[in-house]
């Protein structure tokens, strides 16, 4: 009797798309997926380079955001003592104003609090603290992005944009937002630094998969006439299928700013507005 064993054969096998968040040479965020019926037009389009601006305002306007809930933990709500504090909080008007994870002082208690999902305040483990993590943004905070969208391994779609970010918001970028997906349980025995991200990810979606479906969205129309392949500029127009030298005025860009391929439909679109 023979038996038939199947030899394990690691696969080195990468999906043609992808998208990757950069800073410098520092990969924050890369995903490869699949597009099904995808239109090699699209890259010619004005569709996918509105898109892609659409995505990066979705990212910067999630870090702003993440840098309000942030800043929300150094300026928590303070009580002189715990009857006060569950006194205040009887009040159905005063709890629809707190938000979950929002801090909570009660003077004398050797541990602060965080407003609960449940809406009742929940003890954590330690004292906020508002030391280093509180100094000012200045200019040296303010870092360059960049996101690109990758067929076959080439960028043929970046957006650039100068964040100005909290350095821990920085450090802490996590799109899918499960970083800080915590129980409310285990509050208790989570460190300041867990306490962060559960503050700035509670009650946020995965974004990877809004990236991912808009993209595919824009990447697989199908029909004639389905993209805007002409845009006009000024007062003139200029069809982005025809020449580097159109792409280059249809997006305002020098020449030096286009990489050239083998293949045209291996483009790099630069925008920098």
């Amino acid at each position: 009797m023979f038996e038939n064993k199947k030899q394990n054969v690691t696969r080195d096998y990468k999906e043609r798309f992808e998208f990757k968040l950069t800073v410098g040479d520092n990969i924050i965020c890369q995903r490869y997926f699949k597009i099904n019926n995808y239109n090699e037009q699209c890259v010619y389009s004005t569709d996918l380079k509105e898109t892609i601006d659409y995505v990066v305002k979705i990212i910067d306007d999630e870090l702003k955001s993440k840098t309000s809930d942030y800043l929300e933990v150094f300026a928590p709500m303070y009580f002189n003592s715990m009857e006060q504090m569950e006194k205040y909080f009887e009040s159905a008007a005063n709890r629809n104003r707190m938000r979950p994870g929002l801090g909570i002082v009660v003077k004398g208690e050797k541990t602060d609090f965080c407003w609960g999902k449940n809406l009742t305040p929940v003890r954590l483990g330690f004292k906020f603290d508002d030391g280093e993590l509180t100094k000012p943004l200045t200019e040296n905070d303010e870092v360059t992005y960049k996101f690109a969208f990758l067929v076959d391994g080439r960028e043929v779609c970046v957006k650039s944009w100068n964040g100005l970010y909290p350095k821990f918001i920085r450090n802490a970028i996590d799109l899918s937002n499960k970083k800080g997906k915590i129980s409310e349980d285990a509050l208790m025995g989570i460190s300041f630094e867990e306490y962060l991200n559960y503050k700035i990810s509670v009650n946020r979606s995965d974004l990877v998969y809004t990236i991912i479906k808009e993209i595919c969205t824009v990447c697989c129309l199908q029909g004639d006439n389905c993209y805007n392949l002409v845009s006009e500029v000024g007062d003139l127009s200029y069809k982005n299928k025809q020449s580097h030298k159109d792409i280059c005025k249809l997006y305002n860009l020098s020449s030096d700013g286009l990489v050239r391929f083998k293949s045209r439909k291996e483009v790099e679109f630069w925008s920098k507005k």
